[in-house]
Parts: C-alpha cells; sequence; structure tokens
C-alpha cells in the first residue's frame, strides 16, 4: 500500500460465476485497473496475487531489427527475440 497507508485485511466475494470483484483500495494499491491481469502464484500457504505489467509498444523498438540482417525469420523467432527483450528490460527495471 501506498506511503502512511495502514496494511489492513480486505476480504472480497466470489460470485456464482467464478468472478471476484477487487476491492477499490486493493487496485488502487497494486496499481491495476479495469482490463490489467493479475498472476495467482502458489505460496507456501495460499497463493501470491500480483499484477502483471502491460508493455509499452515502445519496449518493441529495435526488437525486429535483426531480420533485415538474417533475411527471411520465422514468427516463432521473433516472438522469442521480442520475449527475450522484454524480459531483459523488466530486470533493469527491478
Amino acid at each position: 500500500m501506498g506511503k502512511g497507508t495502514r496494511r489492513r485485511t480486505v476480504d472480497a466475494k466470489l460470485t456464482s460465476k467464478g468472478q471476484l470483484t477487487i476491492p477499490a483500495s486493493v487496485r488502487q494499491a497494486m496499481g491495476v485497473a479495469a482490463g490489467d491481469k493479475l498472476r495467482f502464484a502458489p505460496a507456501r500457504v495460499g497463493f501470491l496475487v500480483t499484477a502483471v505489467k502491460r508493455g509499452n509498444i515502445m519496449d518493441l523498438d529495435g526488437a525486429f531489427a535483426s531480420a533485415k540482417r538474417l533475411g527471411a525469420v520465422d514468427i516463432g523467432e521473433l516472438r522469442r527475440r521480442a520475449a527475450r527483450g522484454r524480459a531483459k528490460a523488466l530486470e533493469t527495471q527491478r
């Protein structure tokens, strides 16, 4: 949570369709909004919930530059290169 915000337990109710409404205070603290994705990772007890940050289109700048040098490259390889570039960018943000 933000500066000066006391951490407290917040409950949410699961609907019969498996939908969950995240309380506004939690959405704000996590920096998520409608359409964002959340990742549920197994933890020792329960799950750890984190926001999956959306990439910026500018993060792809230069990701396909090597395709010109190599000639024809299949789309799978281009996707792998873009993913590696994005992973590297995320590592430097930490």
